[in-house]
């Protein structure tokens, strides 16, 4: 087990190293990249729609940055496994190294967006309070939310490859159902209860309760997204350790 977070380790280091290398911003480009995305929606959702909601700034923040970490990960996972190809020819490694690699990437990347966030509120003109502490359970909630999803997909990507595809439609369908552009007011109250089965719309709402409203998260729906989170990631590792043998020559094969 210490060999695998040592590895885990310095193979998240290099691919850091190695990414920031390749472009003239090197580290900076961690920063320049969600600020454009989040400069493009708010200039559709807010300049040119004008559907903005008070505040629209913060809400549109606090809804996109959760978002774009989940995104970029699950994305990035769908293909981790096939990308270890090379180290599986040479030594014995746990599969579950691959997709738990591109989380950790990204999660050290996510820490540097949420900093920038909270200067960022603190500049517009929002108080602080002691509400904003629990968005450290709220990050290690998404977190297992994170892995457990990124490694579902990739445990079955080698499977059936046109998966890949179908993912991104899932994606593009489960951000327009998170309330990211949008109050949740719009939402018909007999429909609010299959809206929030979403897991990142519910975390995206408690997100701005803390931020937003001064108020402490629905601890209660927390706790349910991070139980259901760390079974569902158990038995993804599980499967992995024991289908071993199996997605090597499917990699192989390739």
């Amino acid at each position: 087990m210490n060999n695998f977070w040592q590895l885990l380790f310095f193979k998240v280091k290099c691919r850091l190293k190695s990414e920031a290398s390749t472009s003239y911003l090197n580290y900076g480009w961690w920063v320049v990249e969600p600020v454009l995305h989040m400069a493009t929606f708010y200039l559709v959702f807010s300049v040119l729609m004008n559907s903005g909601t008070e505040n629209f700034v913060v809400f549109l923040l606090c809804g996109l940055i959760p978002w774009l970490w989940f995104n970029k990960s699950v994305s990035n996972s769908t293909g981790s496994i096939r990308s270890g190809r090379a180290i599986m020819m040479q030594t014995r490694v746990p599969i579950s190294l691959f997709p738990a690699e591109v989380v950790a990437q990204d999660f050290i990347k996510q820490l540097l967006v949420f900093s920038l966030l909270i200067v960022f509120l603190l500049l517009y003109g929002i108080e602080p309070s002691v509400h904003w502490l629990a968005v450290i359970p709220l990050i290690i909630v998404q977190l297992a939310f994170v892995l457990a999803v990124s490694f579902f997909v990739a445990m079955l990507v080698p499977f059936l490859p046109d998966l890949m595809y179908l993912v991104q439609t899932g994606l593009l369908l489960m951000m327009f159902g998170s309330g990211i552009f949008y109050s949740y007011d719009l939402i018909l109250p007999e429909h609010r209860g299959i809206f929030f089965l979403n897991p990142m719309a519910s975390l995206i709402k408690n997100y701005r309760e803390i931020f937003m409203h001064q108020h402490w998260p629905d601890w209660i729906v927390l706790g349910n997204i991070f139980l259901f989170s760390v079974v569902a990631l158990g038995l993804c590792v599980l499967f992995l350790r024991k289908q071993r043998t199996t997605y090597a020559r499917l990699i192989l094969e390739t």
